[in-house]
């Protein structure tokens, strides 16, 4: 199977940002190995991607994907509408490479466990802790993107 990127034309039919040939040269040069099928990956992670309420807004309802946008700035600067954002790319990255490792965001999340004791192995959570992973860098990649985030939270800008 051969992905179809998304380049910024707004293609109906696209299903990733990057290809898996760019998933492994951004893993490899974090010192990563992908050991399962990057464009398997991609696909999961964009189900992921495509969950997200994004700021700005699409450019077309035709388009297949949440990017390209309009009206969407990312420190305090315009990303064109034909654009791409490389974060957005990272992101993917980051995501795919959790998913390889097990660590899928989209996965039903169990009960915490309070004690399980086996034999003589025990093990207790403290009450606090969350009942999944959570991947920092991905939350600080999201944090650029992702609209914002309550009722009581608003933009501010340079005049």
């Amino acid at each position: 199977m051969t992905l179809i990127i998304e380049t910024g034309t707004g293609k109906a039919d696209s299903q990733s940002y990057i290809s898996s040939i760019e998933l492994t040269a951004y893993a490899g040069a974090r010192g990563i190995t992908l050991t399962t099928d990057g464009e398997v990956l991609l696909i999961r992670a964009m189900t992921y991607l495509e969950t997200k309420e994004y700021r700005g807004f699409k450019n077309t309802k035709e388009q297949a994907l949440q990017f390209p946008r309009y009206d969407l700035y990312i420190d305090d600067f315009p990303i064109l509408t034909t654009e791409i954002p490389k974060i957005l790319k990272d992101l993917l990255a980051e995501v795919s490479i959790a998913i390889g490792n097990g660590n899928d965001p989209l996965e039903t999340v169990e009960r915490s466990v309070k004690r399980e004791k086996v034999d003589k192995i025990e093990v207790e959570y403290q009450d606090n802790a969350a009942p999944f992973v959570y991947n920092l860098r991905i939350k600080a990649l999201e944090r650029k993107l992702i609209a914002g985030g309550g009722a009581s939270s608003f933009k501010v800008s340079r005049g």
